[in-house]
This record gives structure tokens, C-alpha cells and sequence, in this order.
């Protein structure tokens, strides 16, 4: 388990942090199989900056989601 965070994800980070989780997945084996630093992992789920192009189409290949829907802000059916 990680330490705890000083300031809360805002949404985007949430829905990514909550992607990688649904699949199991901690931030050193999606920068295993992605070849993507777990530091931007670690930042892109805190901050919510938006994730560049190669790595989205890594992220949403390995969570097995659309890219489109890597994109979303928020879990499906939760509008």
C-alpha cells in the first residue's frame, strides 16, 4: 500500500487510478508492460493531466477500454 496523498485526484486521476485498479494492476507493473515510468503513472493519477497520445493508446490497450474511453472523466453510467 502507498502512502497516503497530501492533496486528493481531482476526477481524470481518479478514473485512471480506478482503471488500474479494476485490473489489478500496481503502478510498477503498468510501467513494466507500457514501458511508462511509473513517476508519470504516479502523476497523471494525481494530478489528472491528461496523458499524451502513445501512452493513452498503451494505457487503453492494456485496461482493455477504448481510447475514447480512457478519456472520459468518469466511470460509464454514472452520468
Amino acid at each position: 500500500m502507498g502512502r497516503k496523498p497530501k492533496t486528493p485526484r481531482n476526477q481524470y486521476g481518479a478514473w485512471l487510478f480506478l482503471l488500474r485498479k479494476e485490473k489489478g494492476f500496481s503502478q510498477e507493473e503498468v510501467a513494466k508492460k507500457t514501458g511508462i515510468p511509473r513517476t508519470n503513472l504516479m502523476y497523471w493519477e494525481r494530478s489528472g493531466n491528461l496523458v499524451g497520445r502513445k501512452q493513452i493508446m498503451k494505457l487503453a490497450k492494456l485496461y482493455g477500454v477504448s481510447v475514447e474511453e480512457l478519456l472520459r472523466s468518469e466511470k460509464p453510467g454514472k452520468e
